[in-house]
């Protein structure tokens, strides 16, 4: 007997990740890259083409899906994350750094006995110092014990000085529609492994961008699996963009988990005061147990973006602030002119809560190009601003 869902079947995208939605046993259920049988998404009925997700990422979020012309779904809607139906498109998931599950860990009587006493003597000092980390276990498994406490929030970096975060962003997350990424705030997470990526990935070695993210999986019988996702530009993989970094335990008291949807929480917290680190810990990139498995994506349009950009800021003579960013003044010119339209169209795909105005003054003949958007985005344009500005004009 043909199912009534079977009409919401197909793949869907989001960048290189492919869910597969699918009848199984009578239920619609999502499959994600590398998930193992029996943990796939249930997708519960919550309304006209509305299902509630259970057991996955976006844990109690609704996906809506949407219709074409033809009769037939197109894409699904979960808050303000869209996967488009392409149900020829075939993504190696091992290459793009997908469905990564962690080694087995098994905490045996004397080893938890050691991850406490350090545990503890971390917590007791709070004094921001590096551990003497003299354990003959993977760092990888203390760092797992420790978000298993739930006390404390994971930070990775390059830099092993930070005595202080501060809520000043140097950088913008990409694709970011809610604002959720881009925030004047100290990003972490309570998970053990996933900051891990940022401590010895060398930002100096890269162009473009790098993706990553962790999600939770539950089957029926209750048990629960994490998957990872971790990948840099493609272009760079031979290089081997890796070093030496540095895990930073935070207290979570002014850590707020922050939300994918209005029904479903994120990974991430963040901390819009600033935070003194209750200890570090050093990582060489050996310590990191996915390191071979760190995949490559396409990121030509991006870099095209970074092109044009500088494109753009080549040929602005003078800038002002206005509320929520700047407006750029351009020298006009030919090239200008060939290319702006492809700037805004990219600027709009990778930050598309930026609002964009070009603006031509018939008097002056001036033409000036309004920019507006995030908090962390607005931080990044004066930051490069300033850069290319002499200190004493007016900001």
């Amino acid at each position: 007997m043909k199912s009534e869902f079977e009409r919401y079947e197909g793949q869907y995208c989001l960048q290189e990740l492919v869910v597969t939605v699918k009848v199984m046993d009578g239920q619609l259920k999502a499959a994600f890259p590398g998930v193992p049988p029996g943990f796939e998404v249930k997708l519960e009925p919550a309304g006209e083409d509305a299902f509630r997700m259970k057991h996955g990422p976006a844990n109690g979020a609704t996906a809506v899906f949407h219709w074409d012309t033809n009769g037939q779904t197109n894409k699904i809607a979960i808050g303000s994350f869209e996967l488009t139906r392409d149900d020829e498109v075939m993504i190696d998931a091992a290459a793009t750094g997908q469905g990564l599950l962690p080694p087995p860990m098994e905490l045996d009587a004397e080893k938890g006995a050691g991850f406490q006493q350090v545990y503890e003597a971390m917590m007791a000092g709070a004094d921001g110092r590096f551990l003497d980390y003299t354990l003959p276990y993977p760092k990888h498994e203390f760092l797992r014990y420790l978000a298993g406490q739930e006390e404390i929030i994971f930070h990775g970096s390059g830099d092993p000085h930070i005595d202080e975060f501060r809520t000043v962003r140097t950088s913008v997350e990409l694709r970011d529609k809610t604002g959720r990424g881009n925030l004047q705030a100290v990003y972490g997470t309570h998970d053990g492994l996933w900051p891990m990526f940022f401590a010895i990935v060398d930002r100096g070695q890269l162009s473009g961008s790098i993706r990553n993210g962790v999600a939770y999986y539950e089957n029926d019988a209750g048990q629960q699996i994490t998957v990872y996702h971790f990948s840099v530009n493609k272009e760079m993989l031979p290089n081997q963009p890796w070093r030496a970094g540095t895990i930073y335990f935070l207290p979570r008291v002014t850590f707020r988990r922050l939300p994918i949807s209005d029904e479903a929480m994120s990974n991430e917290w963040a901390s819009e005061t600033a935070v003194k680190p209750i200890a570090r810990l050093h990582l060489e990139p050996e310590d990191f147990p996915f390191l071979d498995q760190i995949g490559g994506h396409d990121d030509s349009e991006l870099l095209r973006l970074g092109d044009l950009g500088k494109l753009i800021f080549d040929n602005t003579t003078h800038y002002e602030s206005v509320a929520q960013g700047y407006t750029l003044k351009l020298d006009w010119n030919d090239e200008l002119a060939a290319n702006i339209i492809e700037y805004i169209t990219l600027l709009r795909e990778f930050m598309p809560q930026t609002v964009i105005g070009l603006r031509f003054e018939a008097d002056e003949g001036a033409v000036w190009l309004d920019l507006q958007g995030a908090p962390a985005y607005q931080q990044v344009l004066k930051d490069r601003l300033e850069a290319k500005f002499s200190p004493a004009q007016e900001k």
